[in-house]
């Protein structure tokens, strides 16, 4: 059903006068572009262009799109002027509440994509490695040891009491 909908959707793009504006991209250029965002909306966040938030954008800009591109793909240089587009042809065709969350997180995240087909690192956000568990290295108070808060009783008439 997902390749269904990218097709339908790249289609009307095209076909709008957004798209037609875009006269400095080849049409096969902003045909490309536009499956490949609507691949990783649709397959990867599963969710429709009109439903995503600043978030989900960042995610698929920053993240999940430069791994659709070759390093230092020159069609990457393209990217912004068409998701520009599709966004503003998307505000016409639907009701997208997070319009403007989105338009944001496009500009603030169009250089790390850039970056990252530039440089071909797609994961520079990865998560932490995960850290050993703390293990505390004193030794246990014993119950008839000295208290360690220094009272001069024992740990089990001090603080050892339940």
């Amino acid at each position: 059903m997902p390749q269904r909908e990218i097709t339908l959707d790249t289609a009307a793009f095209l076909d709008s006068t957004q798209a037609q504006a875009l006269a400095e991209v080849k049409r096969e250029a902003v045909h490309a572009i536009t499956d490949r965002f609507l691949a990783c909306c649709y397959d990867e966040v599963g969710k429709a262009p009109r439903h995503l938030d600043g978030d989900d954008l960042h995610g698929i800009v920053g993240h999940l799109l430069p791994g659709h591109f070759a390093r230092q793909d020159p069609l990457a240089a393209q990217v912004g002027p068409v998701l520009r587009a599709y966004l503003e042809f998307l505000g016409e065709r639907a009701v997208v509440s997070q319009m403007f969350e989105l338009r944001r997180a496009l500009e603030h995240t169009l250089p790390e994509f850039a970056h990252a087909v530039a440089t071909g690192e797609h994961a520079h956000h990865a998560p932490a490695p995960p850290q050993k568990p703390f293990v505390h290295g004193a030794a246990k108070t014993g119950r008839n040891d000295p208290c360690p808060c220094g009272s001069g009783k024992k740990f089990k008439q001090c603080h050892g009491r339940a």
